[in-house]
């Protein structure tokens, strides 16, 4: 692999992404690493497109007849419907600018020639389906339904027919409408925006789910819950769902009632959540839109496939999904588009009635919602394309109007080629009602008709009614899995069955179809009459190394839990089920939920402990069950009459484990339980294992939590001995000791790691401070040692003394502020200077990427995963965080800049003097849990929880450039700036990530600098001629028109010696240029204006003016570069039109004087400004 972060000779972009202030300035985007350049026109952009051989772009529509489009749906004649926004990125609800609008192709070209404005007065709609007399538009808080009840395309009737939904979020409001085989109206909903619906007396409170409605009844509901940001749905032709999403995984097969994992925020209790279907990545990238192609336009190698749509990437990803027991497995295939133009984001694709897919396209420089938020003047919203990938002379369709067949050509359109007929000719089908049903039902059962056919007939006809039993019963007894899996899933649906159809849904959970077991789980959750419980249970064991069973079978039985446990341990009986590996691996999860009921009957707990101890098989499971129960002691969710109880009826169990000691399996979990109750030989047993080098460390952290939970007065002495040692013990092993002290309340706690606190290695003091901010005694004795400056002030972070200044104690908290003074609540606007010193210092030279994992695993790796190493407390930064260059560096030195709602920390108070900080993982009537920084689980009793506060700032604490060397940042970042670990052969940088050597940053003299005409002013009266030198570039002279080596230096001041007193940003010293013709530049060079020079501390800000306004493009304390070297831009990039251009500096703070400040060039001006073409090479000449 070549040199990473070889000195490259090219120019690329340093100015500043994270100022807000620059409006209307110049600005690359996130994702980006340069000015996106001019957009293209729409034949230039289908032009520039790559496709596969064979195929070819075509323009269907574009601006001015589509603007800003974000979804689109065919209805039954082919004409095309569009919602789009003008809005976006609006939060607040109510009418708006955006609208639905109808394209139509009159001629048959295959170009739109006729639009129609069907709704307008909306507010971001943002997903749309056709069908059962109207259009349903997703319009935060609403699902509405349009009508046109005079023919004139003309919406006239409106009706809300769900509402709650957000808009925190609107880059994740309710999307992607799509009609699902079983005839309901399926949509989506992201991870920050939270909603809340009413409906029917039943409430539902969500953020990211599929949602289903059903369109006859308009009865809502939550299919799954779980994923991030999706936005997409499509269908396989066997009615699985599959969904795109950001962030995360970008590929998850849905199933109803599974909880899927989330991208932030709190899991609800008991979770067992679900991974993704994928193993692989694509670009790293946000996902919008997906669809499964089935049509014969293209050739075979382009079907059966999901195609969907990468923003960042600029492209449609491929991905095939095959079978994997009940679920699936997604394999890439390389992407079928890329665009060549950044512009480019593909928002929505659907197969056509040609068969050809469709893509539709935002068309916009930004595709960060991030970017769009901080400029919303700045989002394109002229612009929109639709496109058709044709191959090769693919036919055109010929006028239809599905609406007006008979049912029998409409039946004869379920065996069609083109999904696009099939599934409206199912949904009219339904729309219908009875009128179809005889034919429909002979052709479902029909053994010698397609398999499509009969699926879609099969659906034709759940759409509509609840089918007879006897055609259900026939359904389920098909030789064919997914045809017997949809017999039982419709009579889930509307759950009634008969007698005899119960028996059979009963049978089929140890059916030799995983497709077939998986329903049968769902159904029995849903049909009266059905007994769920030993449903469930047959299911699971039969269910062999299925990888969804089991969750779903989990997520159906724990309910079942809270007040019908005695069932289960009845069917325990069964020593065959009970010993069946799933089974018995679930048994944990089992006594964690009966556990956690308001009102267990210890009786359950204690036999199904027995049941495990007695029987040999399960002696794994008996381990697993009695770390659950020492989990729950130690924490104090079981504690007082509930811990006697169970104490007194287990303890004759455990009993024959202890005396047998280590030649029973569970000796030492059982030792860990009875040491919670002070059995003095377990006490013995633990206290040995803890200090006992041979002892594994997982085993000696689990003994000293066990140790700590009671209160062992030993304890801290033995801590300090393994802190200590010589050799010294694993970190792991320290940090998780030092972690476990934080829960036993004695002032020794504190003395011992104060005292130890100079000997711990530099990784393990910062896990020392974390634990003596929580408590008051400890911040007491802490504080004395910052004031004795035995500990730096500088060594807290901002979370640790955001504790101080939180806590309960008034004195803690007013020597706190004493020190540190106030520390902010919100996020500090002045990280954006840090930013641009960063920046500045992190091109400045080389850095080793196999170092900088070692400081990411030290210091992030503690709250972040990256390639599959690190904890994760908050994002998987291995896809998220490091789009661009300058989304890292606002990600690391600006964390609170934008937050989702899920990763603000969450500071509580406990009944026991603790203050915590963490990320919410479970909030619930049961307990609270956090995950504090190391990924480390603190489970609080709800009953001890005395206050919870939510902080607007990132858990993630700012100020990573003081805890860090200038070295181990530039490595660090040499490291973060890869896309793939540093040993892999194809890590490339992210986009802005080389590194510039500002030594060789010199500019041809036969560039144009726009210089030359500009009118040179400043308002700086003493400036000393200074003395001519050799410089180090090229300094332009703009009252010769020409380059020269030789430079000269001016003063304002004299180093050192004068003091230009306190100058205010308002009141600066600046240079400036100003033009009275606007000028075009894509390029800036300063190679003086800087202040490092003797003065490190002057503050300086770069503006230009466009349009009348100045505006900040970056700023920063001391020089710009080592050299005194700014640069912003690139050759070849799109120019941005300026007409003043300005250099200020003055005092970084009220305290500090500017003393002197140095300009280079002859009259006060070295720099270059111009419009260099991408051909310009930069010479050392």
């Amino acid at each position: 692999m070549p040199c990473l972060f070889r000195r490259l000779l090219s120019l690329i972009l340093v100015g500043s992404l994270t100022s807000v202030l620059l409006a209307d300035g110049p600005f690359v985007p996130r994702r980006q690493s340069a000015l996106p350049g001019p957009p293209l026109s729409p034949e230039e952009a289908a032009a520039k497109m790559t496709v596969p051989p064979g195929f070819s772009v075509e323009v269907v529509a574009a601006e001015p007849d589509l603007v800003n489009p974000v979804a689109m749906a065919f209805d039954d004649q082919g004409r095309i419907w569009v919602t789009e926004s003008l809005e976006y990125p609006r939060h607040s609800p109510g009418p708006g600018r955006d609208r639905v609008k109808v394209l139509e192709d009159t001629d048959g070209d295959g170009k739109v020639d006729k639009t129609t404005i069907f709704a307008d007065g909306l507010n971001i709609p943002s997903g749309i389906a056709v069908g059962y007399g109207g259009v349903w538009v997703a319009n935060a808080p609403d699902i509405l339904f349009l009508q046109d009840t005079d023919g004139d395309l003309k919406a006239d009737k409106r009706r809300v027919v769900v509402t709650g939904f957000g808009r925190r979020d609107t880059h994740e409001l309710p999307n992607s409408l799509t009609w699902g085989p079983d005839g309901a109206l399926y949509g989506l909903n992201g991870v920050f925006n939270p909603s809340h619906v009413e409906q029917n007396g039943k409430t539902f409170d969500f953020t990211c789910a599929m949602f289903r409605i059903d369109p006859r009844t308009d009865e809502f509901s939550l299919f799954c819950e779980g994923t991030s940001n999706p936005w997409g749905i499509a269908f396989d032709p066997e009615g699985s769902a599959f969904v795109s999403a950001c962030v995360i995984d970008h590929l998850w097969h849905l199933t109803e009632t599974g909880y899927y994992h989330r991208q932030g925020g709190p899991y609800p209790p008991f979770t067992w959540k679900i991974e993704s279907i994928v193993n692989h990545k694509h670009q790293m990238a946000a996902y919008c839109g997906i669809e499964y192609f089935d049509s014969d336009a293209y050739p075979p190698k382009y079907r059966d496939r999901l195609y969907m749509g990468n923003i960042h990437g600029a492209c449609i990803n491929v991905d095939e999904v095959t079978r994997d027991g009940s679920t699936y497995l997604g394999n890439p295939h390389p992407d079928f588009l890329t665009a060549n133009d950044v512009w480019h984001m593909p928002v929505d694709q659907k197969i056509g009635p040609d068969g050809c897919l469709y893509i539709l396209d935002w068309y916009d420089r930004y595709h960060c919602y991030q970017d769009a938020m901080a400029r919303p003047a700045d989002v394109d919203r002229l612009k929109g394309r639709l496109y058709r990938i044709r191959y090769k002379d693919a036919p055109r369709a010929e006028p239809f109007d599905l609406a007006k067949e008979e049912d029998e050509e409409l039946i004869e359109r379920l065996s069609s080629s083109n999904r696009f007929y099939r599934d409206r000719a199912q949904r009219l089908l339904s729309e219908r009602e009875p009128s179809a049903y005889d034919m429909l039902t002979k052709l479902a059962v029909d053994p010698t008709a397609p398999r499509k056919t009969r699926l879609h007939a099969i659906w034709a006809v759940a759409g509509y009614q609840c089918p007879g039993d006897g055609f259900l019963i026939e359904l389920v007894d098909d030789p064919d899995p997914t045809i017997r899996a949809w017999g039982i899933r419709i009579a889930g649906n509307f759950q009634v069955a008969s007698e005899v159809l119960r028996a059979k849904i009963i049978t089929a959970a140890s059916d030799p179809s995983p497709d077939v077991q998986l329903q049968a789980v769902i159904a029995a959750g849903k049909i009266h009459k059905i007994p769920a419980m030993p449903t469930l249970l047959t299911a699971l064991a039969a269910a062999g190394d299925d990888k969804l069973i089991p969750h779903i079978v989990w997520q159906n039985l724990h309910p079942l839990l809270e007040t019908d446990s005695g069932q289960l341990f009845e069917l325990l009986q069964d020593r065959n089920l009970a010993t069946n590996p799933n089974v018995a691996a679930l048994l944990p999860r089992v006594i964690d939920r009966i556990l956690a009921a308001p009102n267990v009957e210890t009786d359950s707990i204690i036999q199904l402990v027995k049941l495990v101890a007695e029987t040999p098989k399960l002696h794994s499971a008996l381990i697993s069950s009695l770390a659950t129960l020492a989990a729950r002691v130690q924490s104090g969710e079981i504690s007082g009459d509930r811990l006697a109880a169970i104490r007194s009826q287990l303890e004759p169990v455990l009993q024959p484990i202890l005396a047998a000691g280590d030649k029973h399996p569970a000796y030492f979990d059982a030792a860990l339980l009875a040491v919670t109750w002070k059995n003095a030989q377990a006490q013995a047993a633990v206290r040995a294992a803890y200090r006992s080098g041979d002892t594994p460390d997982d085993k000696r952290s689990a003994a000293l939590a066990a140790l700590v939970a009671f209160g062992d007065d030993q304890i801290v002495p033995a801590v300090r001995d393994v802190l200590l040692s010589k050799p010294p013990t694993s970190q792991q092993l320290q940090a998780d000791s030092i972690a476990a002290l934080g829960k036993l309340d004695q002032p020794q706690v504190a003395t011992m790691l104060l005292d130890a606190y100079p000997q711990l290695p530099s990784d393990l003091q910062p896990k020392a401070l974390e634990v003596l901010t929580q408590r008051v005694d400890w911040s007491t004795q802490l504080l004395a040692a910052v004031a004795a400056e035995k500990i730096a002030k500088e060594a807290l972070n901002i979370n640790q003394v955001g504790r101080l200044q939180e806590s309960p104690d008034s004195e803690v908290v007013a020597k706190s502020i004493q020190v540190w003074g106030q520390i902010r609540t919100k996020r500090n606007p002045e990280r954006e200077l840090v930013i641009a010193d960063m920046r500045r210092l992190l091109r400045s030279r080389d850095g080793d990427p196999h170092a900088g994992a070692a400081a990411f695993q030290k210091l992030c790796g503690q709250c972040h995963k990256i390639y599959g190493q690190g904890q994760e407390v908050g994002p998987d930064i291995t896809t998220n965080g490091r789009g661009s260059f300058e989304q890292l560096l606002s990600s690391v030195f600006d964390p609170s800049l934008v937050i989702g709602p899920d990763y603000q920390g969450r500071l509580v108070l406990t009944a026991d003097g603790r203050t915590l900080t963490g990320l919410m993982v479970e909030d619930n009537e049961q307990r609270v849990v956090l995950k504090l920084q190391g990924g480390k689980l603190e489970t609080i009793p709800r009953d001890d929880v005395e206050a919870i506060r939510v902080s607007q700032l990132s858990l993630m604490p700012e100020g990573l450039e003081k805890q860090l060397s200038e070295q181990e940042l530039i490595d660090l970042f040499a490291y973060l700036s890869l896309t793939r670990p540093p040993s892999d052969p194809n890590a490339e940088f992210i986009p802005g990530a080389q590194a510039i050597d500002v030594d060789q940053l010199h500019l041809p003299a036969s560039l144009t600098n726009e210089l030359a005409t500009a009118q040179l002013s400043s308002n700086a009266t003493k400036l000393g001629k200074g003395a001519r030198g050799e410089a180090g570039d090229l300094a332009y002279l703009p009252n010769k028109r020409s380059f020269l080596k030789n430079s000269q230096w001016h003063e304002v001041g004299v180093g050192g010696g004068a003091d230009l007193g306190i100058v205010s940003e308002s009141d600066p010293v600046y240079y400036q240029a100003t033009w009275e013709t606007p000028v075009a530049i894509n390029l800036i060079t300063l190679s003086g204006a800087y202040p490092n020079q003797p003065q490190a501390d002057a503050a300086w800000k770069i503006e230009v003016r466009s349009g009348g306004d100045w505006r900040v493009l970056d700023r920063g304390v001391g020089g710009w570069y080592d050299h005194g070297r700014y640069v912003w831009g690139a050759p070849g990039t799109a120019a941005t039109t300026i007409d003043g251009f300005r250099v200020s500096l003055f005092s970084r703070d009220d305290q500090t004087p500017l003393r002197s400040v140095h300009f280079r060039g002859e009259e006060g001006v070295s720099w270059f400004i111009g419009n260099a073409p991408a051909d310009v090479e930069i010479t050392s000449d």
